[in-house]
């Protein structure tokens, strides 16, 4: 019989976090300027147009993360915290919301996706399936009152219940359950020894379409948002998240919108549109390696690298959601200001969740050779949140008062990333001041 547990369980459970060591401290520091060479570098010869050209913060990081806790070792998965099914369905934004590398409060703004008829019945079977009734979940879930997107493919059930939409990026809170129980080894947080994150990442192989055909082409360009769409925007490819036990993963997934409006062009996109969201596999490392041979195509000779084993699930796994941007809380400061050199900034764009300033730079000068970052109302630098580097996360802070700089890279990852921030009046090239 499963059990049932109460909030406050919940809670003790999913914010069981490690405790870092001075050692991994100093590998992470040391890491941190090999992520941002390996993104430049990846970005840089990927030939993106200079308008839409930002520093990718995408799975390479993850690379360099593998290599170190590889050496570093592991712990073996013991005494497994739940042992059932839990009612997360509507709940997990609330749950999980802080305990991602892109977080943000987004229960508080959070709308019920609305799934069609067939989806729903198998929601509701799913659910009734599990025992969920309303005694079980303190009145907060019952099958009659779920509308969720659940589908199943072999023993893997993925549901979406809830998305919370801004004009930079959509999120969807997922639940991922496997009846035979996931390995041992994704559950780093909990089982890897000196495991840098304190979250578990699924990786996953997707494909996303955009749907604008309802979008008035007299108020947008609906050819250029669409021709965007298809050859300019990176696809999702991380569920960032918790396992709340062997059985079941709590995520949410960060589907970025900044690159596809830019690049097209727009000051803004549609406020309504629909998503198609496909997760062709998903897969994470195990505790194990293989010996993988590399022939010098010169010499012949051959290379016997190790290779960290993947477990895989296959799909596909299909979404299509309507969304409804919340355009209202997007907050925008034209600046248009630049020094002497032709260096500056032309606005600056806040959400709920994230806030990013726009680089001026003279004509032919490379971005890959600048840093914009932003400093909240203390002086402290704004973590990242998703994939590019210089849309920060506003999180937890302070940022009625922001100060954006715009550094020479070098300079930035030489003298004034971290604890050297107290350095960037005097290393910026150029800095403004944004009240909100």
């Amino acid at each position: 019989m499963k059990k049932d547990y109460i909030d406050s369980e919940l809670y003790k459970i999913l914010s069981f976090t490690p405790e870092a060591s001075a050692t991994v401290q100093n590998r992470i520091d040391s890491t941190y300027e090999q992520i941002r060479n390996n993104a430049a570098s990846v970005s840089k010869n990927q030939g993106t147009p200079i308008r839409g050209k930002k520093k990718i913060r995408s799975g390479f990081y993850l690379g360099f993360a593998a290599a170190l806790i590889l050496v570093l070792g592991f712990l073996g998965f013991g005494n497994p915290v739940l042992a059932g099914k839990i009612p997360f369905i509507g709940r997990i934004f609330e749950l999980v919301g802080d305990k991602v590398g892109y977080p943000g409060d987004f229960s508080e703004n959070s709308v019920s996706i609305s799934a069609p008829v067939s989806e729903k019945e198998n929601a509701d079977t799913l659910l009734a399936e599990s025992n969920i009734n309303d005694d079980a979940n303190n009145g907060k879930l019952s099958v009659s009152e779920t509308d969720v997107y659940s589908q199943t493919v072999d023993d893997i059930t993925i549901t979406l219940s809830e998305a919370s939409y801004t004009e930079m990026a959509l999120y969807f809170s997922v639940e991922l359950y496997n009846e035979e129980g996931f390995p041992e080894d994704f559950d780093r947080v909990r089982n890897m020894e000196d495991y840098i994150l304190s979250y578990n990442i699924l990786f996953m192989n997707s494909r996303q379409d955009f749907d604008f055909s309802a979008v008035s082409t007299d108020l947008y360009d609906i050819e250029a948002l669409n021709r965007c769409a298809e050859e300019s925007l990176p696809t999702p490819t991380l569920i960032e998240g918790t396992f709340a036990d062997p059985n079941t993963f709590l995520g949410i997934i960060r589907v970025d919108l900044e690159m596809l409006w830019e690049q097209a062009g727009a000051e803004s996109l549609p406020p309504e549109f629909t998503y198609t969201l496909t997760i062709n596999n998903l897969w994470a490392k195990l505790n194990e390696s293989k010996d993988v041979p590399l022939t010098d195509p010169e010499t012949g000779e051959v290379t016997i690298l190790k290779e960290p084993v993947r477990k895989y699930y296959e799909g596909p796994w299909t979404f299509t959601v309507p969304v409804s941007l919340d355009q209202t809380d997007t907050q925008v400061k034209e600046i248009m200001e630049t020094n002497a050199d032709g260096i500056g900034i032309s606005k600056v764009t806040k959400t709920r969740y994230e806030i990013k300033a726009d680089i001026i730079l003279p004509e032919n000068a490379d971005p890959f050779d600048y840093i914009v970052t932003i400093t909240d109302a203390d002086g402290q630098i704004l973590d990242s949140q998703g994939n590019i580097l210089e849309i920060y996360s506003v999180y937890g802070r302070n940022t009625d008062t922001v100060h954006v700089y715009v550094v020479d890279y070098y300079t930035f990852m030489d003298e004034c990333k971290d604890d050297n921030a107290y350095l960037l009046p005097e290393k910026a090239l150029y800095q403004t001041t944004i009240e909100w």
